[in-house]
């Protein structure tokens, strides 16, 4: 009986799906599950560094850049979706993407100002407040006064024209084919 129980749970926890992995919004969270996210992160991050050797392309000090934090919440998100997520919900070749994104990742977890130790980077200066985008604003350039047109909109009215002329084309030579052999 002790087997059949013990089997049963066995059973009981494989057929159980894991939660839906969720997005993370670090604004959004508490304090208190901040700092529970945050730990769940550094321990996959210091995995990821030993697992693809990547130490010297993620900042020592990645936790006090939110830039990079992003970065790196989005690699796992994306981690913990593809190897532990609906595996109906996935391609065929997911891991590799997931692979292929991590490394397009790279340039991105690093910090050029902290290679020795963590600097803060200076405050970024806003747009808004930027005289030469208030004159910029006040002769309107071309970007700003073009009329609306979608890029692709464009390219699908172009591609039509030149199938109707190539159309016309195929239809007078067929009709002058025709012509030759009355």
């Amino acid at each position: 009986m002790a087997e059949t129980t013990a089997e049963t749970q066995t059973h009981d926890v494989q057929d159980e799906k894991p939660a839906p992995p969720q997005r993370w919004v670090w604004s959004a969270m508490d304090p208190d599950e901040r700092e529970q996210r945050l730990g769940e992160l550094t321990l996959w991050v210091d995995w990821l560094i030993k697992t693809y050797d990547v130490r010297s392309q993620i900042a020592r000090c990645w936790y006090r850049h939110p830039r990079i934090i992003e970065h790196l919440t989005a690699l796992y998100v994306g981690w913990v979706r593809t190897y532990a997520g609906d595996p109906t919900k996935l391609g065929l070749r997911a891991e590799a993407e997931w692979i292929k994104d991590l490394y397009a990742f790279l340039p991105r977890l690093n910090s050029a100002s902290c290679q020795t130790s963590h600097m803060d980077s200076p405050a970024p200066q806003l747009t808004a407040g930027d005289d030469a985008f208030g004159q910029w604003l006040d002769e309107p350039p071309e970007f700003l006064t073009a009329p609306r047109a979608h890029p692709a909109k464009a390219q699908v009215a172009r591609l039509a024209k030149e199938a109707e002329a190539a159309a016309k084309v195929r239809a007078a030579r067929r009709e002058s084919g025709e012509k030759k052999e009355s």
